[in-house]
């Protein structure tokens, strides 16, 4: 069988045309969700087109400058005085997810395999800490992989479409040698969160590193159009190659007790951060999306696309990941050991 990894340039044009395609068609998130559904429908008819080397690191790195460009030391001030807020939705959003769990395990799936794939965290991570705890990490990466199309396919076209259009600013200037200087630090900070065996390292160290050198030095700019595209390409094709034909085939019936669990989950976050922005008077739809359990950089550039508070977004979505992340083994062992003195006593009473 040849070695398909060197066809990823292959990969790379059918992600292009498929970004191209929904460019064109005025598809929210254009590069990332024409890329993921290209490259998604192109592995399910049969042609296995691989990962592209190292495109989910470089598009996240990119993707992560760009929205760390908005913290500027003005809006960090303002999030900072919202952080009470934040944390409070961060925490309505992990009581959202354990609830899910539980209902799965009610359903029939192991504990510790439904706990670490309804966690809305880092999917690898999660993976990892399954696979170290006697989990089906199957059944977590493809509950990831289910979570991550959902809100993607479904959140961005919701919020663009259900919302009036917004007057588009005009970009902040491109200061080239701040940004090439500061690509180069994000890189360099990714490989030490890597080293640190820290989450998320190619989104969340490249992300502080903007966002400290932004802030600190008081800078107005963004990065080019063209750039952070390439970048939203990159994670699009990288999210496609999740997906094939034995995917779709792996235990479906779980899989669909997954995604009843996720619509709900998605529908009552959405309710919570109306009820929220209501009674604070706050605009609901950049607390949704700071509370779905997506991915940072997808809401951040949604709300970046609509006229949101970005900023807002991306240090909730952010808070969220880290607090999830540090709470999911603690969690584990207490519900996990709950579930187990829970057993017993329902058997003796049977």
């Amino acid at each position: 069988m040849p070695n398909l990894r060197q066809y990823w340039l292959v990969t790379l044009i059918v992600g292009a045309l498929g970004g191209s395609l929904a460019n064109w068609a005025g598809w929210p998130l254009p590069w990332v969700i024409g890329a993921l559904v290209a490259v998604m429908l192109t592995r399910c008819a049969g042609s296995l087109v691989p990962e592209i080397p190292h495109g989910r690191q470089v598009g996240q790195l990119i993707v992560a400058v760009a929205i760390g460009c908005h913290f500027t030391l003005p809006v960090m001030q303002q999030v900072a005085s919202h952080l009470g807020l934040i944390l409070f939705a961060v925490l309505l959003t992990l009581v959202l997810a354990v609830c899910s769990v539980l209902i799965l395990h009610r359903w029939g799936v192991p504990f510790g395999t439904g706990l670490f794939a309804l966690m809305p965290a880092n999917s690898s991570e999660m993976v990892h800490l399954g696979r170290q705890r006697q989990a089906d990490t199957r059944f977590i990466a493809a509950a990831h992989s289910i979570r991550l199309l959902l809100i993607l396919l479904t959140v961005p076209a919701v919020a663009t479409f259900g919302m009036p259009q917004v007057v588009a600013h005009a970009p902040l200037p491109v200061i080239w040698p701040w940004l090439i200087f500061i690509l180069a630090m994000a890189w360099l900070a990714a490989l030490g969160f890597k080293h640190c065996k820290l989450p998320n390292p190619w989104t969340f160290g490249p992300f502080l590193i903007c966002a400290v050198g932004v802030g600190c030095n008081n800078l107005s700019m963004s990065m080019p159009g063209w750039l952070s595209g390439c970048g939203q390409l990159l994670i699009g094709c990288a999210l496609g190659v999740a997906f094939d034909r034995s995917f779709l085939r792996r235990a479906p019936a779980l899989l669909s007790k997954v995604l009843v669990l996720l619509t709900g989950s998605v529908i009552t976050t959405a309710m919570a951060a109306w009820a929220l922005g209501a009674g604070l008077g706050m605009p609901w739809l950049s607390l949704a999306l700071g509370m779905m359990p997506g991915s940072a950089p997808e809401m951040s550039l949604t709300a970046e696309a609509l006229g949101l508070a970005v900023t807002l977004v991306t240090a909730m979505q952010v808070i969220r990941m880290l607090v999830i992340q540090a709470a999911c083994l603690p969690l584990f062992r207490l519900l996990d050991r709950t579930a187990q003195v829970q057993a017993p006593a329902s058997a003796n009473s049977a």
